[in-house]
């Protein structure tokens, strides 16, 4: 159990720090390089905790085959499958757009384009965020 919450510490904070980065951070071209090179650190961090959360979950499930029978559990599982196509593939193909974008770009100000696939990753962000959240509350009250 303390390992798959420092999992969700780890993956989770840094889950919500990188678009905080890529806000606030990208005000220019120069900046925007700036802050995928920090994104790209912290990546790992979210990777990493979110496959240790991932493993950490089943293997308390195979020790307490009980799990399987509760809703919050399957639940919680069923939120983190579906979330996986955004944050495994549409969201890091629309910021690999971005990074191709300023890394053809020279420096100065940020493209229209550029701040139409920002004005996407914050949604697709939101929504992975929304989930989050309900996945914490689900296995922290376990209402079902």
């Amino acid at each position: 159990m303390l390992i798959h919450v420092i999992a969700a510490v780890v993956g989770l904070g840094a889950s919500f720090g990188m678009p905080v980065v890529a806000k606030f951070g990208a005000k220019s071209v120069t900046n925007a390089k700036v802050c995928f090179e920090i994104n790209q650190k912290i990546e790992v961090f979210a990777k990493v905790g979110s496959l240790t959360l991932l493993a950490s979950g089943i293997l308390m499930a195979i020790v307490n085959p009980a799990l399987w029978s509760q809703g919050w559990f399957i639940g919680s599982l069923v939120i983190y499958v579906l979330i996986q196509p955004i944050v495994a593939g549409i969201l890091p193909k629309t910021i690999e757009k971005q990074v191709d974008i300023v890394m053809k770009s020279s420096d100065g100000e940020l493209s229209p384009e550029y701040h139409q696939l920002d004005k996407k990753a914050a949604k697709l962000n939101g929504i992975a965020h929304v989930a989050a959240v309900v996945l914490i509350v689900l296995m922290s009250t376990k209402p079902f």
